[in-house]
């Protein structure tokens, strides 16, 4: 049986000889939502700190080479810390970047265990994957450490204020959002449209703190924007404000979102093709208020409890390089010729040939060009070594747990754990190793595309990170 399912909620209050008590106690439930009335053992806190780089001409990450010009809206780190009754204490914190290498995470993991005593393997940190934010590793010392310094302070702010509070897990289904980007074609249904929802109260029943996890891309804005925004996420986290309160923290933490878009493709994007309006802010506002509805509903239907289990576990591990490529590198080097060969022609005849196929001859010559260094690489490492010590790590909040992945991995890898695992309530936080790189399911190696055959992670990946996963969840079970 699966843990969390009706065997997993608390029940009210049996009745007693004091039938006055038992009424109050009633009304409690019904006016809080809480079915815990006692005094909660559980402590909570949260941190929101702004982390957008304080000048202009930042290099930006997400698409081919570019650097700011401005801000739309605030990029943030934002943190959730949860204290149990037990003593285990857990961060779970996101920051809107594209990405953030090993070094920075180990940094900020050091120094919140310096400032608070919470073990470093406690601590969950993950990146929104907007596509419109700085490029970490290349903005400079100086903005390197504004960022550790101000996501250590989202912690530090969270863990010092922390009081007695009540927490819930559940979901909602979200459509429309995300799509696949692989198959857009054949309809570009997302492979899981559920969203986690993290529902916090104080002592008192009043709503403090909610967080959705869901994955998919927060790149509506394409290479042509130079503000920094965190995308979609931007407008969920404002509708959710707007509807419960300028007062409640709201944060979004990615999930697994590899092939999970809002409605485009990969190579086209990648090209810089015209999108006939997609790639703008209003589309982006519209695709982050779907998830305002569907969160607000599910809140109603959330349970919160004032002493659930808090666990935690953490492992490392090593992720297989591919051994095999489509193509050798003599082959890749004769079709991006091709490919060249062609786009040059056509473009000599542009009058007379349609945009869109002009955009996808691009495409063609961006995935010629793609083939080129994978195998090379593929042939100079006939037996290559994995990537190794890749973190990983599990969140149990009662009847619900959260696991984290590694780089972009696909959809279906992480509906995979949800489905295989003992709890009703598994929730994916994505993007939460310090690694990147795509990992896709092994029937997309044969698709190919830009995410398969730019990937140098191998088929193995998906049962490696199933199994550990599905490990780590059982660690903190017990």
């Amino acid at each position: 049986m699966r843990i969390g399912s009706s065997a997993g909620k608390t029940s009210l209050p049996a009745p007693g000889a004091v039938v006055m008590l038992n009424v109050l106690l009633f009304a409690l439930v019904a006016v809080t939502g809480c079915s815990n009335v006692d005094a909660p053992t559980l402590k909570v806190g949260f941190g929101e700190t702004v982390i957008t780089p304080q000048m202009n001409d930042v290099p930006m990450r997400g698409y081919a080479a570019r650097n700011s010009t401005g801000v739309h809206d605030d990029l943030y780190a934002r943190t959730l810390v949860i204290e149990g009754g037990n003593g285990t204490s857990a961060v779970m914190m996101t920051i809107a970047v594209c990405n953030l290498s090993v070094r920075f995470m180990e940094q900020i993991r050091a120094n919140i265990n310096a400032e608070t005593g919470i073990p470093v393997e406690n601590i969950v940190i993950s990146c929104t994957h907007t596509h419109s934010g700085p490029h970490v590793s290349r903005a400079g010392e100086e903005y390197q450490a504004f960022l550790v310094e101000r996501a250590t302070q989202s912690a530090l702010d969270a863990w010092n204020s922390r009081i007695p509070g009540r927490i819930g897990v559940g979901s909602a289904k979200v459509m429309g959002l995300g799509m696949n980007d692989r198959r857009m074609l054949h309809g570009g249904m997302h492979a899981d449209p559920e969203a986690g929802i993290i529902k916090v109260e104080d002592a008192q029943g009043k709503l403090i703190g909610v967080a959705f996890n869901y994955g998919c891309h927060p790149s509506t804005l394409d290479l042509h924007n130079l503000l920094f925004t965190e995308d979609w996420p931007y407008y969920s986290i404002t509708g959710l404000r707007e509807a419960l309160g300028e007062d409640v923290w709201v944060a979004y933490y990615q999930s697994a979102q590899g092939d999970a878009k809002v409605g485009y493709t990969a190579e086209l994007s990648a090209v810089g093709a015209d999108m006939y309006g997609l790639r703008t802010f209003e589309f982006a506002e519209y695709k982050g208020r779907l998830m305002v509805d569907p969160v607000l509903a599910a809140l109603d239907t959330i349970t919160v409890s004032g002493d659930p289990e808090i666990e935690v576990a953490m492992h490392t591990i090593d992720l297989p390089r591919r051994e095999t490529y489509p193509v050798t590198h003599q082959e890749a080097l004769k079709r991006q010729k091709e490919a060249k060969d062609k786009l040059a022609e056509m473009e000599k005849k542009a009058d007379s040939i349609g945009r869109r196929a002009l955009d996808f001859q691009r495409v063609e010559v961006f995935l010629a060009n793609q083939l080129v260094g994978p195998s090379k690489w593929i042939e100079e490492h006939p037996n290559p070594e994995p990537l190794k010590d890749v973190l990983q790590q599990a969140v149990r909040i009662g009847d619900a747990v959260f696991v984290t992945f590694p780089n972009e991995v696909f959809t279906e890898i992480g509906k995979a754990v949800k489905d295989q695992s003992p709890y009703e309530k598994t929730f994916v936080i994505g993007l939460a190793s310090g690694h990147g790189g795509y990992i896709p399911t092994v029937p997309e190696y044969l698709e190919g595309g830009y995410a398969s055959n730019g990937t140098l992670f191998g088929k193995k990946c998906e049962r490696v990170i199933i199994e550990s996963s599905l490990d780590l969840i059982g660690e903190v079970a017990r």
